[in-house]
């Protein structure tokens, strides 16, 4: 049976915890979010892109068709909430540095489940003899960027001004068992969902999900000329960005010793870069951030098996702004009784 009004706590202001509030505002519930935003969070350095073809073998990402289109719909909700500008399609030029990737691109176009996604004459645009040569290119359609670090912040000040969030370090040592319900220090809650990224590796409650954090880095540059508008994939992704900078990335990391942005990394990043492009560009910025990795890359949600009050929405990943949507809004339902998660993704698939 569906709760009429109950009260939440969300722990974590990124992607994950941004998108779940607004779904359960947006069905009258009382929410609370708590958030401190600490070096290498993930959400504030994200690209945002949304890729339908992904990977070496060129496959079509898991439920892009789904995905996609309800996350341009709650993006752009959000845009009118808000009154800021999130959603950006823009095509994705895919470098096929070898006969065989070339081969594998037509191949690969001519699968029904991919029509809309290949286009048929590729267009390198402003790029047009400003990148190194390679043996082909491929043009994506159906891509986006989303802008993530806007949509966190300008959601942050909706929040402030409903006086409904809150910045300190979640202590959980504040939490405690009542009535049927939890507290966090004095305040009493129907519901704790934890949206913390990779801190979820040290959260008491459930560390024991396989999620993995992994570092990655990545440089905002000017280039002088350029006035590219579509994103390029050759190795490294070049994203332009509303403000006329460009997005540069990414590194990816298992082992690392902190979150701060490391030299040797943007030693990497600016020499690829130096490769694929012929004309001169200004680093303006190198940042880092830690991402929550899943094994089987989908994200976890659920309910905790001991603590039924304790719930978590995480693991979004290097997809968080195509899978984040669909997945908070259906994380929204299945808080209220509504339906069922599907069991991809909830955490009872790892059981414990």
């Amino acid at each position: 049976m569906r709760a009429k009004n109950e009260k939440y706590l969300i722990v974590g202001q990124g992607l994950a915890g941004t998108l779940l509030a607004y779904f359960l505002l947006k069905k009258k519930q009382d929410v609370m979010v708590i958030d401190k935003q600490l070096p290498g969070a993930s959400s504030v350095a994200a690209a945002g892109v949304m890729n339908p073809v992904t990977g070496r073998r060129m496959v079509k990402s898991w439920r892009f068709d789904e995905l996609s289109k309800f996350a341009e719909q709650t993006y752009r909700e959000i845009e009118n909430l808000l009154g800021g500008a999130f959603w950006y399609p823009k095509n994705i030029l895919r470098a096929l540095p070898t006969v065989l990737e070339e081969n594998e691109w037509m191949r690969r176009s001519a699968f029904p489940e991919n029509k809309g996604y290949f286009r048929e004459n590729t267009d390198l645009g402003k790029y047009t003899g400003k990148v190194y040569p390679t043996h082909g290119w491929g043009e994506i359609t159906g891509s986006a960027r989303v802008g993530m670090p806007g949509l966190v912040q300008l959601f942050r000040r909706f929040l402030i001004g409903k006086k409904c969030f809150f910045e300190e370090v979640f202590d959980f040592e504040k939490i405690s068992f009542e009535d049927g319900k939890v507290k966090y220090g004095a305040l009493l809650f129907d519901k704790i969902v934890f949206c913390e990224g990779a801190r979820l590796v040290s959260n008491p409650y459930f560390m024991y999900l396989p999620l993995v954090p992994t570092k990655g880095e990545l440089l905002l540059v000017k280039i002088p000329g350029a006035s590219f508008k579509k994103m390029l994939k050759n190795h490294l992704y070049i994203v332009p960005l509303e403000d006329g900078t460009y997005w540069v990335g990414a590194t990816n990391h298992f082992e690392f010793k902190d979150a701060a942005p490391s030299f040797s990394d943007k030693s990497y990043l600016k020499n690829k870069l130096g490769r694929i492009l012929k004309i001169p560009f200004e680093v303006i910025a190198h940042k880092a951030a830690i991402r929550p990795t899943v094994s089987d890359k989908r994200p976890l949600l659920g309910q905790h098996p001991k603590h039924g009050n304790l719930f978590v929405f995480n693991g979004l990943g290097t997809k968080g702004a195509s899978m984040g949507p669909l997945f908070a809004e259906q994380m929204s339902a299945f808080l209220l009784g509504e339906k069922e998660l599907d069991k991809e993704v909830d955490i009872g698939r790892f059981g414990h």
